[in-house]
């Protein structure tokens, strides 16, 4: 069975949209902070050990995107044996240069004071315009609605505690587990998704034996930009 991770502001309902084949081999669930979750007041390392320690038996394979990657690599980090295959989709294995990791804590003290002080509306407009989603301009705008809904229905406290304990400068590197992963590793990301383009490149230097899939005029985020082509990779 494979589990199913998704990104910051999302849930698990976003693979069910995305990937309907899926429903009856995969299970998706709501990462701490999104969706029906609580609020996650422990680090990154401790999460992943309740996640991993509530997984039935049957899951052996871990599909994330963004934050879900993060999670997913964590997963393949505190256990490389119970995973026989991985995939990633635009996420990063976590920063490795100090200034780098403060500089990314102070970008999320700010985004968590946004979701405190100004509410999720605003906090969904401001994560929207974002360049990093720039390449969702011409979806179509019923795509582009539904994915503004399911941010809206998120609690602000939760996604706070989510950057908070979650992000990517919380987040320990995890750049040497990724390397030694010894299953089968498929890494997806979006041409048009330049930053991450650029990770994605990286650890296939490191690991060669990774399966690099680049989409063509794919931006950050594949669930909403191409789902039949991504439905059609993790099938």
């Amino acid at each position: 069975m494979i589990l199913l991770l998704h990104g910051f502001t999302g849930s698990g309902e976003d693979w069910w949209a995305c990937c309907p084949s899926l429903k009856g081999h995969a299970l998706a669930i709501d990462l701490p902070g999104h969706g029906a979750d609580s609020a996650p007041a422990r680090p990154f390392q401790d999460s992943i050990g309740d996640i991993l320690g509530a997984l039935p038996d049957s899951v052996d394979e871990v599909v994330g995107y963004s934050l879900g990657g993060r999670f997913a690599l964590g997963l393949m980090a505190l256990d490389p044996e119970r995973f026989r295959r991985a995939t990633i989709i635009s996420a990063h294995p976590g920063l490795e240069d100090a200034s780098q990791r403060a500089d990314r804590l102070a970008a999320d003290r700010a985004w968590i004071r946004r979701l405190r002080d100004d509410g999720i509306e605003a906090f969904v407009a401001a994560w929207e315009s974002q360049p990093l989603f720039a390449s969702q301009a011409g979806l179509p705008s019923a795509a582009l609605a539904r994915q503004r809904r399911r941010r809206l229905g998120q609690r602000p406290t939760g996604l706070a505690a989510s950057l908070e304990q979650h992000g990517l400068g919380r987040m320990p590197s995890l750049w040497g587990a990724l390397t030694a992963f010894p299953g089968d590793l498929t890494w997806i990301v979006g041409a048009s998704d330049a930053r991450f383009l650029g990770i994605a490149r990286e650890v296939l230097r490191r690991r060669p034996a990774t399966r690099l899939h680049v989409l063509p005029g794919v931006g950050h985020n594949p669930l909403l930009e191409c789902p039949e082509i991504l439905s059609d990779l993790l099938a």
